[in-house]
């Protein structure tokens, strides 16, 4: 029986199969893909299993214990950090199973800490243009500068942030006995491969230019890859190449131009198409730039779909996170982080 997750990949996928037989020719099909994308994920993962079978994280598990027995709060703040410079769905690939290693050591509750720490994801990504697909689809399509577009989400942070605090656990954790584990002089090379592979994905440097690295890597190291992810994520761009030959965008469109209705639409509208799709439609309807930046980033959180990062974080839990739990942390902190972002837009309208 397939899992939920395995569920939701299964439909984006048979989607894209009823596109390319019927409506887009396959050669199209691989113009509409965005391939940087994909080799970025690609060899994100390579390189996170990579540190990870060759016990690299496991070592920094232990070095971060011995400096903070906060591990729930140092693990929620890596990911919120982290997740506003490589992206949330990269720094899940590396947070999460740094959570699992961790656990060996330290009786954390995984299902709760996990689970977080996808919200976080969703909300530390939100302040850079570069953190999230969404973002950046936003910050391209209405030209804006790099300065605008990160004052203009300090507020949606800086509120996200305060709404999950309450959930954290900031008590100090008992750790068992830790096993004695020498730096490895390989890893040094690892750990620049992962830099280069985190420039290639900030387009500071060619991403080309590494493929003969990761290949060698992949096949060398036998590195485990999630192919049946980076499936989905190619049929996510034939999927919406689809819905817009169609002409379905103008079935989205609504008689209200208010920032506070349309993010509260875009938010709802991501539950359920998943934010990225709603940001490429409603910007195409609407020119309240920041009212979509803001709905599909709050959006994010909610239903299991809303967002990629949530469908990786129950992926990468390896079984620990419970689906109902998921939905009742994620919803709430949703509706809670919608509530207040209301509240602030009500207020900026009257000054």
């Amino acid at each position: 029986m397939l899992k939920a997750d395995e569920l939701i990949f299964s439909f984006f996928i048979l989607l894209s199969i009823v596109f390319l037989i019927f409506l887009i020719n396959p050669m199209e099909a691989l113009l509409v893909i965005n391939w940087k994308t994909i080799i970025s994920l690609f060899y994100i993962m390579v390189i996170v299993n990579l540190l990870k079978d060759s016990g690299f994280l496991e070592y920094l598990s232990i070095k971060i214990i011995e400096r903070t027995r906060r591990i729930f709060l140092t693990l929620i703040f890596l990911t919120l950090i982290l997740s506003m410079f490589v992206t949330n769905d990269i720094s899940l690939f590396i947070i999460v199973p740094l959570t699992l290693i961790l656990a060996r050591y330290c009786n954390l509750e995984l299902n709760k800490i996990i689970i977080l720490e996808g919200i976080a994801a969703n909300i530390g990504s939100s302040l850079t243009p570069f953190g999230n697909p969404q973002n950046l689809f936003i910050f391209y399509h209405y030209h804006l500068s790099f300065t605008e577009f990160i004052i203009n989400m300090i507020p949606f942070e800086v509120l996200g942030i305060l709404v999950i605090l309450p959930f954290l656990d900031f008590k100090k954790f008992c750790v068992k006995r830790l096993e004695e584990k020498e730096f490895k002089k390989v890893w040094l090379i690892y750990i620049f491969i992962f830099i280069l592979t985190i420039l290639s994905v900030l387009n500071i440097i060619n991403s080309l230019y590494l493929l003969p690295i990761i290949l060698y890597i992949l096949v060398k190291k036998r590195i485990r890859v999630d192919i049946l992810f980076l499936i989905t994520f190619c049929s996510l761009f034939i999927d919406i190449e689809g819905l817009k030959r169609l002409g379905i965008i103008e079935i989205f469109k609504i008689n209200f131009s208010q920032d506070i209705i349309i993010m509260i639409y875009s938010s709802l509208l991501s539950q359920v198409i998943s934010n990225v799709p709603t940001a490429i439609l409603l910007s195409n309807l609407y020119d309240n730039w920041l009212a979509i930046a803001y709905g599909v980033n709050v959006g994010g959180n909610g239903s299991l779909i809303a967002s990629f990062a949530n469908l990786i974080t129950i992926r990468l839990s390896e079984g620990r996170v419970d689906i109902t739990k998921f939905l009742k942390y994620s919803f709430l902190i949703y509706f809670l982080h919608l509530t207040t972002l209301t509240i602030y837009l009500l207020v900026r309208g009257f000054l």
